[in-house]
């Protein structure tokens, strides 16, 4: 589960060879850097009006104007719907669980094979007195 309370002041899309991905950062020079380094072939970064959360940047994002082509738009809703929060509904309780204890009668052998109780008296020195 992601921190939903991290909060982001540049949000984008990039593409990196097929993978098209919207991106957060705080750094939009460092992040730019870094992804033409490492070869990707479309980096747009903008900047948010404040600083937000990953789902309130895509809300953003998706009524920016740099943002409304079809491609752009499917993968900002493809981002959408994977962080959108999915409440679970609580699991009916369980019955508990019977189990049956059967008592069953020691063999002879089984008796024999315990081991015996041993008592220890305790020994008590009394002192010389000389």
């Amino acid at each position: 589960m992601t921190n939903t309370t991290q909060v982001f002041k540049v949000a984008g899309i990039t593409t990196h060879g097929d993978s098209t991905k919207v991106r957060f950062t705080d750094d939009m020079v460092r992040r730019i850097k870094q992804f033409t380094k490492g070869g990707a072939s479309r980096v747009d970064l903008v900047e948010l009006p404040t600083a937000m959360t990953k789902v309130e940047a895509l809300t953003y994002l998706k009524s920016h104007a740099d943002f409304q082509s079809p491609g752009d738009q499917a993968t900002i809703i493809d981002s959408l719907t994977d962080r959108a929060v999915v409440v679970k509904t609580p699991k009916a309780a369980k019955a508990p669980k019977v189990v049956k204890v059967t008592k069953t009668k020691p063999s002879l052998d089984a008796i024999k094979a315990r081991a015996k109780k041993v008592t220890v008296e305790a020994v008590t020195e009394t002192p010389v007195v000389a």
